[in-house]
């Protein structure tokens, strides 16, 4: 208390200096129009550094809430398309000769997550995405991002999953060649993250640089029709009477940060009479 009351009678006259100084300025900037114009000029380009500084900062955080509302529309959207549904014919108007009348029985369903971790130089890459099983995760859900797809869940937690990236050997896709609709086989040969093969596409097709490749939906992970690639190099294999194709990825891998992933809601049932096959 005493310093105080010594710094206060040290520097009395200076501080009702600065206090008078202050109250001028705010007389004159509050009566004269010039003054005012010129404080306020000053003012703006000492505090511009500043303000630039902040408007980044909270833009930063309203940019994110921006995304999870973008996100959140795509999916409803995803949710809505037809891909996604069985469209089946009413018996009773077939029978009585009308027109019919369309019941839809829902196949997919998504969920939205975040990528937390992402492997892309390796020979088996994997991601990890910040949802689990108490969001209704569960292995063999396809993965794909606004670019195209992504992977399949192989392994969950209560909190998180792991995906088999599509940069892995042992992941496979059944694709879609357009424009011919000839049914083939994608996968990772390695080495090149941006570089994956499709098989089974007999020589007898007509097959251009540029064709996109999307998936097929015989696979009952990946709805038909996300898009997996662009081709870039057809050439004929002696050895067999297929084509050498390869695509380059829809999806950048080194660039993934929200995804969705897709439940077939019929997977297991399908999954038991594919069971049953003989011989395949």
């Amino acid at each position: 208390m005493n310093r105080l009351t010594a710094f206060l009678k040290k520097y009395f006259h200076v501080i009702v200096f600065i206090l008078l100084q202050l109250f001028c300025l705010i007389l004159i900037y509050n009566n004269l129009n010039y003054p005012r114009f010129v404080m306020a000029r000053v003012t703006k380009h000492i505090t511009y550094p500043f303000n630039k500084f902040w408007n980044g900062f909270t833009s930063h955080f309203a940019l994110r809430s921006e995304n999870e509302n973008l996100i959140s529309q795509n999916m409803e959207l995803m949710r809505e398309e037809e891909r996604n549904f069985l469209m089946i014919e009413d018996s009773l108007y077939i029978h009585e000769e009308q027109f019919g009348e369309q019941k839809k029985i829902r196949i997919y369903d998504y969920t939205s997550s975040h990528v937390v971790y992402n492997s892309t130089n390796k020979t088996h890459n994997y991601l990890i995405i910040d949802k689990g099983s108490d969001e209704g995760i569960s292995i063999d859900m396809a993965v794909f991002s606004a670019q195209g797809i992504v992977g399949v869940v192989s392994d969950v937690s209560k909190n998180f999953s792991t995906v088999m990236s599509m940069l892995h050997p042992d992941t496979r896709v059944s694709a879609k060649l357009m424009p011919s609709d000839q049914i083939g086989t994608v996968i990772w040969p390695g080495a090149n993250m941006e570089i994956v093969n499709l098989l089974d596409i007999p020589q007898h097709i007509v097959v251009n640089t540029g064709d996109s490749v999307f998936t097929s939906g015989f696979s009952n992970v990946y709805p038909k029709n996300i898009l997996i690639g662009t081709v870039v190099s057809v050439e004929e294999n002696q050895k067999n009477s297929f084509l050498d194709i390869e695509l380059k990825l829809a999806t950048n891998f080194n660039h993934i940060n929200s995804v969705y992933t897709v439940k077939n809601l019929y997977k297991n049932e399908i999954d038991s009479l594919k069971a049953n096959f003989k011989h395949e």
